[in-house]
């Protein structure tokens, strides 16, 4: 990128002289915002791969947000059913207790009968 915009020319008057002094400022300044345009685009170039990055770790966030919402989806089903297992357990325990008194009450009536009849 060409940033002289000012070419020195010869003449007579001061008016040369102030025309150069003049170009040669403005081409200054003309390279001077040059290497800034030049920073800013790099810097531009810089911050648009760390935005690139940033939104696909965004979509893997995302990604995983969806995969543990249906575990913790998932988990509250299981909950739910291994309370259920739980009451059923306690029911099934409850009975074998009872069963298991009932058994001993009928051994031990049948031990009086036998031996009553000894008897």
């Amino acid at each position: 990128m060409n940033v002289k915009t000012y070419i020195g020319q010869g003449g007579i008057s001061h008016l040369p002289q102030t025309l150069r002094e003049f170009g040669e400022r403005q081409n200054k300044l003309n390279a001077e915002l040059r290497r800034e345009n030049e920073s800013l685009t790099h810097q531009i170039e810089v911050l648009a791969g760390h935005l690139g990055e940033a939104l696909d770790r965004i979509k893997a966030l995302e990604a995983e947000i969806e995969r543990i919402t249906a575990l913790e989806s998932e988990q509250e089903t299981n909950i739910k059913r291994f309370h259920r297992c739980a009451v059923d357990l306690d029911k099934v325990e409850r009975e074998v207790e009872r069963l298991k008194l009932t058994a001993k009450l009928n051994t031990n009536a049948i031990d009086r009968l036998a031996k009553d009849e000894k008897a």
